[in-house]
């Protein structure tokens, strides 16, 4: 062979499989609803297998429950005020993420002071009896990094919803306030169950009704969290603290952290971030025919900041702080469905695929799991999956 003729051989071959390449990248499209870890996992999994993914995020960041909030004033404080720590995996397959995850600087692990109470006093852990880790150098930096890959978009303020096109082969999808069209899918995926939620048009008009139908009977463990600054150290030498059962000395509270003690929340002015938790029963009692939010928000914040301080001398063995310092910031906020309270027919399954629909559900309420960020890892990933399972001949290896 020539070698002209050798060159456009060469060339031509090159340029169909970098035109085979594109097609194999744009020929999907998927939207993920929710940017929480199965979202984010999903969301990471198909497109580092060269998907189109956009995920859509109804608050002001991502993250899900393990979103973080940072003040808007000077002092620029920020709260994990959602999951507090990832205890060690269960599962060599999260095992195996997590130390991803590790090696990759975005999860680092929070080791302190940490104590459980309950009626007969104070009981301190031993030094490493528990694994915690904590997203560096906040807990959305895990979604953040999941999220950030050259074949994801993320829109967040975009509450989206979902119908199928008029051949009923695509989704489309529109913002649910401006009734912006939001683009053409494949596939769609709904890592948040609120989604299918009555009061909800997110999917509405999708005919997902067994998806929809399903999350009914899940029940939902409330919570309430307070988020407040103290100018100086409580001079507690506890970095968290577990209260268990409902006694009168801790009153509402189910924990407690000093945030300003997890690795990259650390402070130079001297001022202590403390994240307080209710008990579950003390959510319910509270939250009983209570339904204006801005009233919750405001009972969170005095319930728990109150009890908390009453409860310094009790942690403190007796000797708490001669002088309580004053709080410079304190916010409450409540979690609707903090925590799942899922069926056994949720824990047998990783994930709700409607093939027909071209739609796959997942979230923390599905799996062995369920209510904790590995069973939010491994259900996304379950969804990711599914949609490749089904898109094998594109997919091969």
């Amino acid at each position: 062979m020539h070698r002209s003729q050798t060159f456009r051989f060469l060339f031509a071959t090159v340029l169909a499989a970098i035109v085979m390449l594109a097609q194999t990248t744009n020929s999907l499209r998927v939207a993920v609803l929710g940017s929480g870890v199965a979202g984010s996992s999903a969301a990471r999994i198909l497109a580092d297998r060269g998907v189109e993914v956009t995920v859509f995020e109804a608050g002001f960041g991502i993250g899900g429950r393990t979103s973080t909030r940072i003040t808007r004033d000077d002092g620029r404080y920020q709260f994990d005020h959602g999951a507090q720590y990832l205890s060690g995996p269960k599962t060599d397959t999260f095992r195996e993420c997590l130390d991803g995850w590790k090696s990759e600087g975005f999860v680092k692990e929070w080791t302190g002071s940490f104590a459980s109470v309950d009626g007969s006093g104070v009981e301190a852990e031993g030094p490493k009896s528990k694994e915690r880790w904590v997203g560096y150098p906040r807990m959305n930096s895990i979604c953040s990094n999941m999220l950030h890959h050259k074949n994801i978009r993320v829109k967040l303020q975009t509450r989206a919803d979902a119908a199928r096109n008029e051949a009923g082969s695509k989704w489309n999808l529109k913002n649910g306030k401006t009734g912006e069209d939001l683009g053409t899918f494949d596939w769609l995926i709904a890592s948040d169950r609120n989604s299918g939620a009555h009061h909800r048009k997110d999917l509405s008009s999708a005919g997902v009704d067994e998806f929809i139908v399903g999350i009914k009977d899940i029940q939902s463990v409330k919570s309430l969290t307070a988020m407040v600054v103290f100018e100086k150290s409580l001079g507690l030498h506890l970095d968290g603290v577990q209260f268990e059962g409902t006694e009168d000395k801790h009153g509402a509270l189910g924990w407690a952290a000093r945030d300003t003690s997890k690795p990259g929340r650390e402070r130079t002015d001297g001022r202590e971030c403390w994240v307080l938790q209710s008990h579950p029963s003390a959510a319910k009692r509270l939250l009983k025919g209570k339904y204006k939010i801005d009233e919750i928000r405001e009972m969170a914040r005095d319930v728990l900041v109150d009890d908390f301080l009453k409860s310094l001398p009790h942690l403190a063995g007796g000797n708490g702080p001669d002088e309580i310092p004053p709080i410079v910031s304190a916010v409450g906020h409540r979690w609707g469905a903090a925590f799942p309270v899922p069926s056994q027919e949720y824990t047998d399954v990783e994930c709700q695929p409607i093939a027909s629909k071209q739609f796959v559900a997942c979230g923390d309420y599905f799996g062995k799991l369920s209510g904790r960020i590995e069973g939010a890892y491994l259900s996304g990933r379950s969804a990711a999956n599914e949609i490749l399972r089904r898109n094998k001949e594109q997919f091969k290896e």
